[in-house]
Order: C-alpha cells, then sequence, then structure tokens
C-alpha cells in the first residue's frame, strides 16, 4: 500500500509557537454533503463532514494504516473477530457508547433498512453480538484480509442508538456521534456548523469549531481562501496553484489521491449492451491529452476503477488512443454512422469539469458518437446516480470512485450483488466470471495467490469496459498558513479532528 504523499508549497514550515485553543475553521468544500447518516453516505462531501462528528471502532492513519479508535484492541480467530470496547465514552445526547451500540449500527447495515451501503455487509457479516457492554463479537462468512480496512470506513461509524430511535431517517440531517466535533445546525446552501465536543473521550480539540462552507465554484473558493474568509479549500484548479503559491499567507498541498474518474454508461440499455460500443468508446478518447492539455500534467491515465496506491493494484494495458480502431469497433456493432447519447453532468462537481467534457464531446463526435450534455445540480445527480439500473434514466454521466482495496472497488461498483440503490453499482453491470474472481480474492489469505487474482479481476473489469476509463489526478487543496494538522487522507478526505488547530 503506498504512502500518503503530502507535498507542502515552498516557504511552508511548522508554527514556531505552539498549539492554541481556539478558533473556527471555515473550509470551503466542493459541494454540499447529502446526508450525515452513516450507513447512507455515498458522497465525498458527505463524508468529510461525517468524520468529524462520527468514531468507529478503528481507523486509517495518514499512510493508511489501521489504528485503535473506539475499540481498544482486538483478535482474529478464522472467522471470528473480537474487539474490547474503549471505557467512558459518550455520545452527543450524553447517552453512552458501548458494545450494544456497535451492534445496532450493525443491525442497521444488516436488517429489513437495506441502507445504501448494506451491500458492502451483507455478503461478509453473520453476525454481530454484544458479549457484555465493552466486547462485541463479528462473525464473518468466510475469512476476510480485509476485514479492518472495512471497518475504518465510513459506514463503520458508530450512531448513537438513542438518536436514531428518535429521528428515524432524519438522523441524516440531526447527527449524533462520538466525535470531536458535533452537530450544530445545517442552513441548506449555504453551510454546516459544527462545535467542539468538550466531553470528546480523546485529547480536547483545540478548534471551537468548524464551519463548512459548499462553494461549487472554483474561482469563488481561491477568491475566498485568498481574502481569508476560509483557511481550506478543496479541489483548486492546477492553473490557480502559482496565484496561490505567491501569496505569503497560503499554501499548497498536493495528495496522491487514490480516486479514479470515469463515465458510466448503462449496459441495460442500447446501444450499452454492445461490449464493442463501450470499448469504442474507450479507444476514442486521447487519455493523455487529458492530463496534459487540461490538467496540467498533475495526473495519470486511469485503465479500470482501481487506483495506482490502492491495495492488490495491477496495471492493466487499458485501450490506447486509437480512434481507427473505434471506428471499427462501431461498424462492427452496427453503428457505422454512430449513435447519439445524453450524458449526465454536474455544475462543476469535478475540477475543470467543463472543459473535460467538452473535449470528451469533440472526441467522440469525430468517430460520429454525439453526446449531449445534461446537466444536474449536485444533489440532483446523487438522486439520479443511486436510481435502480433497471429502471433508471440514465445513459451516461461523469462519475468517480475511491478505495483502498482493489477488490472493494470493482466490487462496490460492478458487482453483480451490488446494483443500486443497495449497493453503488449504477451501471447494472453483471459478469459472472468477474464476480467468481471476487469472491475467490475475499476468502484468500496467500498474498501472492490473491494478487494473481486481482491482477486477472482488473483486467477483466477493464476490457468489459462498463465505463470510460479516464485518469487518476492529484488532489490539490489551499490552505491558509495559518492552519496546522488538517485530516489529509488518500482516500479523498479532507477534515479536522482534535489535532487541527489555528493560529491567532
Amino acid at each position: 500500500m503506498g504512502l500518503l504523499e503530502v507535498t507542502p508549497s515552498m516557504g511552508y514550515a511548522a508554527a514556531a509557537t505552539a498549539p492554541r485553543r481556539g478558533g473556527t475553521l471555515v473550509y470551503a468544500a466542493d459541494n454540499e454533503a447529502t446526508t450525515m447518516d452513516p450507513p447512507y453516505v455515498g458522497d465525498g462531501s458527505s463524508v468529510n463532514v461525517s468524520s468529524m462528528i462520527y468514531n468507529q471502532l478503528v481507523k486509517f492513519t495518514p499512510t493508511l494504516e489501521i489504528r485503535p479508535d473506539l475499540a481498544t484492541s482486538w483478535k482474529v480467530d478464522g472467522t471470528t473477530w473480537t474487539f474490547n470496547i474503549r471505557h467512558g465514552v459518550t455520545f452527543h445526547d450524553g447517552t453512552g457508547f458501548d458494545a450494544h451500540a456497535v451492534v445496532a449500527h450493525f443491525n442497521r447495515l444488516l436488517g429489513p433498512e437495506k441502507p445504501l451501503r448494506a451491500s458492502q455487509w451483507l455478503p461478509l457479516v453473520a453476525r454481530v453480538q454484544a458479549l457484555d457492554a465493552t466486547t462485541v463479537r463479528f462473525t464473518t462468512k468466510f475469512v476476510d484480509p480485509f476485514f479492518l480496512d472495512r471497518l475504518a470506513n465510513v459506514t463503520g461509524a458508530i450512531e448513537s442508538p438513542a438518536a436514531f430511535a428518535k429521528y428515524g431517517k432524519d438522523l441524516a440531517r440531526h447527527p449524533v456521534g462520538t466525535g470531536p466535533f458535533k452537530f450544530r445546525e445545517w442552513v441548506q446552501d449555504d453551510h454546516i456548523a459544527l462545535i467542539r465536543n468538550d466531553n470528546y473521550w480523546g485529547n480536547k480539540p483545540y478548534l471551537d469549531g468548524v464551519i463548512i462552507r459548499a462553494v461549487p465554484d472554483i474561482n469563488a473558493r481561491v477568491i475566498a481562501l485568498a481574502a481569508g474568509d476560509v483557511q481550506l479549500a478543496r479541489s483548486i484548479p492546477p492553473e490557480q496553484v502559482s496565484r496561490i503559491e505567491a501569496n505569503p499567507q497560503l499554501t499548497i498541498m498536493t495528495i496522491d489521491g487514490l480516486s479514479t474518474w470515469f463515465i458510466g454508461m448503462n449496459v441495460l440499455k442500447k446501444p450499452f449492451t454492445d461490449l464493442r460500443v463501450r470499448q469504442a468508446l474507450n479507444y476514442a478518447v486521447d487519455k493523455a491529452a487529458i492530463v496534459k492539455a487540461i490538467y496540467d500534467g498533475m495526473g495519470q491515465i486511469s485503465n479500470d476503477v482501481v487506483a495506482r496506491g490502492a491495495a492488490g493494484y495491477s496495471p492493466v494495458p487499458g485501450f490506447p488512443y486509437n480512434p481507427k480502431k473505434a471506428k471499427q469497433l462501431l461498424a462492427g456493432a452496427g453503428y457505422p454512422n454512430g449513435f447519439s447519447a445524453t450524458m449526465l453532468v454536474t455544475n462543476g462537481a469535478y475540477p475543470k469539469e467543463l472543459e473535460l467534457e467538452q473535449f470528451l464531446q469533440e472526441q467522440w463526435a469525430a468517430i460520429g458518437v454525439q453526446v449531449t450534455l445534461q446537466t444536474a445540480e449536485y444533489v440532483r445527480y446523487l438522486e439520479l446516480l443511486r436510481m435502480p439500473p433497471t429502471n433508471s434514466p440514465l445513459e451516461m454521466w461523469i462519475d468517480s470512485w475511491a478505495e483502498i482495496d482493489a477488490s472493494q472497488a470493482i466490487v462496490a461498483r460492478f458487482g453483480c450483488r451490488s446494483f443500486r440503490p443497495a449497493g453503488q453499482n449504477t451501471a447494472g453491470f453483471c459478469n459472472e466470471d468477474l464476480d467468481g474472481l471476487l469472491s475467490q480474492i475475499q476468502r484468500t489469505i496467500d498474498s501472492t495467490t490473491r494478487e494473481g487474482l486481482l491482477e486477472k479481476a482488473q483486467a477483466l473489469v477493464s476490457q468489459q469496459a462498463p465505463a470510460v476509463w479516464l485518469i487518476q489526478l492529484q488532489q490539490i487543496l489551499g490552505m491558509s498558513k495559518k492552519l496546522h494538522s488538517p485530516v489529509l487522507l488518500r482516500t479523498a478526505l479532507v477534515s479536522a479532528d482534535e489535532h487541527t488547530w489555528l493560529e491567532s
């Protein structure tokens, strides 16, 4: 597994003074969160906010290693995982955290509610038991080498059972966790405000609070950062890096993230039911030109859904730029003159999104494929992506995914049993050979054997082309030099914790 690559811009150095308490971090996010109920969190903005409110049994370090969080220790015996629970922890509503709260959370994931993230746990977990108030036991259906990684994901964040009993699905807007910050308010289309949890079980947070502002316009995020209105801004475009670096009050941080970008296709609809069409759309795109011309070289070509640096990643050939071959494939599929399709896009949720989409339109037009852009606000975009592929109106859409483990990346987005709404398979793609490989991978302990199976699985999903594979970009963040120790992970997590602080 690769290490976190966080590179400060020139002139950035540690503060000369010790960390101080006080101050409110104002954070410019690229999109508004959609939910703060862990079993339903599926977009990056919601993950970033939720990570400040909740804890998991275990969590990732910046190098993506596992460390204790709400669990203090654990042991594994084949399919049995036993965790010792931290004493003296309370939820933000004053109720106590214990092993029964862990069971309640996983019963939501495994029970009849079938939330968004259920598909990641249903094939895996047979039973969750509270042996006593401070001991919880998971019994898995097979020996799982990635179980701790799954627990460290946002789906492992534990909500207050009392709050869920009170709010039900409205917990999405009334989150109650055990994290370093408590929810204060959500002003739609403006901001989410969090305040310090003075009863936090760990070190008392330095910050008084965090305000997360949704600023979809890239230039507006940069302006707010330069004006001092915000101290942290996500998704800075490459052409703005020099401007920020020239400001002595600001710095740039780059992260080699684990997000891959692709264009999804509903493979249950013609013409995308035909493999030749899907492969043709891949061959028609000059991905090297995208990285160089649109993103100033701050990224690399992606050939499937698995990112470089993810556990189990294997390089696969992909589809080199070959418009002649693309035309031949279209003709063989019965579309010698191409076809027309509609692609769902957002109002700038992705950096330089419009430039990317216009480039793709031109590339596909060159092989006779006319693609019309259908723009939707981010919330509506997510609603459409979460519809079952069997009755979704979507044909094509811009998409991305981040996962630290290769097999989980493929299972989540293209597994036969991961169709929306219970999973994240929007494409309606199902390949039994691929699912068979993934099943073997999940049950294989020997790392050499597992890596060989993963290579076959990645090659298969790549060539089956349930998406037009595009790029893997560096994540670029703009920061005030007064901000110290933000949480920055390769998983695209950008947030704050008890160690984050601001100079006065």
